[in-house]
């Protein structure tokens, strides 16, 4: 319950950020709207900020969109997770646990934002995403306690696992200087496929989460900078 109000809290402190960066911008009503084309660069801190809440884990991605045009855009992110159980979590949970591994994850936004307003770049994402991982997970010691029959001790050497899913996301993404932007997303993930999962159900699986779920829902933060190349006009224009 305490990870979830916090959760909660960081999202309603987030939605009060881009509320607060769109009252701060001057609405003034114009015939001509201008959107920014190009490419955008930055970093997905969903990893980092898991690991006030996991850690054992350590995880980092990049994020990368293109304007395909003025309301599509391609983004693709990649990145890599490690995790190792502490003595104590491993005390707890009566195994070893080790995993090392990467993903990406690339698809479509469609921006649903229109606004009159000369200059703002701000967007509303809806998207849909394919991600892929691979990881080399293994338990170097597990004991199973039974009462009849005694305890069980052994353990299960590294052997490569890899994972496919498709993701809904949506999310706010707001220009808080000149091209630099700040975004974030819930992301709904739902598992497709998944290989050698009988050996040793992953504890949890780079860029999707939980690796005893099917689906899981995810949060990205993402602080990018983009590099634009022209501007496309649209709107009422001539």
């Amino acid at each position: 319950m305490e990870k979830v109000q916090k959760i909660l809290s960081f999202i309603f402190i987030s939605i009060w950020i881009f509320g607060g960066s769109l009252a701060a911008q001057k609405k003034v009503p114009s015939t001509k709207e201008t959107q920014k084309t190009g490419f955008a660069l930055g970093v997905n801190l969903e990893g980092p900020i898991q690991k006030f809440f996991d850690r054992d884990k350590v995880a980092f991605s990049v994020i990368g969109h293109l304007s395909l045009g003025p309301q599509i855009f391609f983004v693709g992110e990649a990145g890599f997770e490690n995790l190792t159980f502490s003595d104590q979590h491993a005390l707890d949970r009566h195994y070893a646990y080790e995993s090392n591994g990467s993903y990406i994850r690339a698809g479509l936004l469609y921006d649903i934002f229109s606004v009159e307003e000369k200059g703002n770049n701000d967007n509303i994402f809806f998207g849909l995403h394919y991600g892929f991982a691979l990881q080399e997970h293994s338990s170097l010691s597990y004991n199973i306690e039974n009462e009849y029959w005694g305890g069980i001790d052994g353990s299960l050497g590294k052997y490569v696992l890899n994972t496919h899913w498709v993701e809904v996301s949506a999310g706010p993404r707001s220009e808080l200087l000149k091209n630099f932007y700040m975004g974030w997303s819930i992301n709904l993930r739902i598992k497709m496929f998944q290989d050698n999962q009988e050996v040793l159900v992953p504890y949890s699986i780079p860029g999707f989460g939980n690796g005893d779920n099917r689906v899981n829902v995810g949060f990205s933060y993402v602080l990018e900078y983009m590099i634009p190349w022209n501007k496309k006009r649209s709107g009422m224009d001539r």
